[in-house]
């Protein structure tokens, strides 16, 4: 993000990981205490009125107190009081016996991070968090999470905003992903232009790769679009019958050249039923390309990702198998969109289009398993 963090708060590390808290709440008598102190608070009630976010007040068992207007942007505020952030939020991982705070993926959670710290050290702590709402199947709200502390007749509470920073996420990926992989290639194809203007032996190969790096450049676009209209809900499916045959090979040739498969190889595992789908066949190619990209990320120079297709009754799986293992709390996280272990910043649509694409515009079913003795499978299983 571009905005300057102001010098009072402390901005969590990337890759952070929580401890786990307790899961003690208060009482009824000591809640309903806790509320009516805060109410009572002026400095508290002014912080709320002029917040131009979601403010919610927390005591340290962390459950809220107090809480503004803007709450009702993401929440429902009839059901606020007594609960802890990711209740209100009707966040995902906060639906089971625990609550907000208990499961393994809470402990990538930044909102979770933010809070604990701001407790613990008793200063302003600030993050990002990712809550895959139980409310809104399929959505994604991505939040800045600031966290402060306040004192209010000698407890200590904390004020926690939630700031929705989608749109800046999105102009993110679009200026550090897409211009990036798109300067890229132009790069590319400049230098093999310059080989083709000083002529030789291999004008047919400069030729070719020039052909090979424009459509490189028109897909990039056409997926970047996909995305956008995808999210939006105008995305119409050019659905068409497609050989699984001819997808698989069309999937080796992205790859052949592909920077991401540089010192790796793509393995097409024996047999390779050829299956007949109606479908749209760029969408599903966008879902393979995720599948196989993020696999070649996710191994060291030399390895190998294989590539699937089975014939499974009724359905056709298509499958992505990596060596490498993705830890349990990144598993419980992997298809919300913006998360990633890669970066910081820019990145988290691979995995998260899969979903997207495969899921709600193909009518398949995305799914991964992961484990040290295993690695990593990415499948999409769709009607033969």
């Amino acid at each position: 993000m571009s905005e300057d963090l102001p010098e009072r708060f402390e901005r969590l590390p990337a890759g952070f990981r929580n401890a786990l808290p307790d899961a003690r709440r208060a009482d009824r008598e000591e809640l309903e205490h806790e509320i009516h102190a805060v109410s009572r608070s002026p400095v508290v009630t002014a912080v709320l009125e002029v917040a131009d976010a979601a403010l919610l007040v927390l005591n340290p068992e962390r459950q809220v107190v107090g809480f503004n207007s803007r709450v009702a942007e993401v929440a429902a505020p009839d059901d606020v009081l007594g609960r802890r952030p990711g209740e209100v939020l009707d966040c995902v991982n906060a639906q089971g016996e625990g609550g907000c705070g208990s499961l393994p993926a809470c402990e990538t959670c930044g909102a979770l991070g933010a809070i604990l710290g701001c407790q613990r050290r008793g200063r302003p702590v600030e993050s990002e968090c990712l809550i895959s709402s139980e409310r809104a199947p399929g959505r994604t709200f991505e939040f800045n999470v600031r966290a402060a502390p306040v004192a209010v007749d000698g407890t200590r509470f904390t004020v926690v905003s939630f700031r929705d920073i989608s749109g800046e996420k999105r102009r993110e990926v679009l200026e550090q992903v897409f211009f990036h992989d798109v300067l890229n290639t132009i790069a590319g194809l400049r230098g093999w232009a310059q080989r083709l203007e000083r002529g030789g032996g291999d004008a047919a190969r400069a030729r070719e790769r020039i052909d090979f790096l424009a459509r490189r450049i028109e897909r990039e676009i056409l997926d970047h679009r996909a995305l956008l209209l995808a999210e939006r809900g105008t995305l119409v499916p050019a659905r068409a019958p497609l050989r699984t045959g001819e997808l698989v090979r069309d999937l080796a040739l992205v790859f052949s050249g592909h920077p991401a498969a540089r010192e790796r190889r793509l393995e097409i595992g024996p047999p390779a039923d050829d299956v007949e789908l109606v479908t749209d066949r760029t969408l599903l190619l966008r879902v393979l390309v995720n599948m196989v990209r993020n696999a070649f990320e996710a191994i060291p120079a030399g390895g190998a990702v294989d590539v699937r297709c089975e014939r499974d009754g009724a359905s056709v799986r298509l499958s992505v198998w990596n060596a490498g293992a993705i830890p349990p709390e990144v598993q419980a996280r992997i298809f919300q969109r913006s998360f990633s272990t890669k970066a910081p910043r820019g990145r988290g649509l691979g995995t998260y289009s899969m979903k997207l694409f495969g899921e709600r515009y193909l009518g398949g079913e995305v799914s991964f398993a992961s484990s040290p003795e295993t690695g990593t499978v990415f499948t999409i299983r769709l009607p033969a």
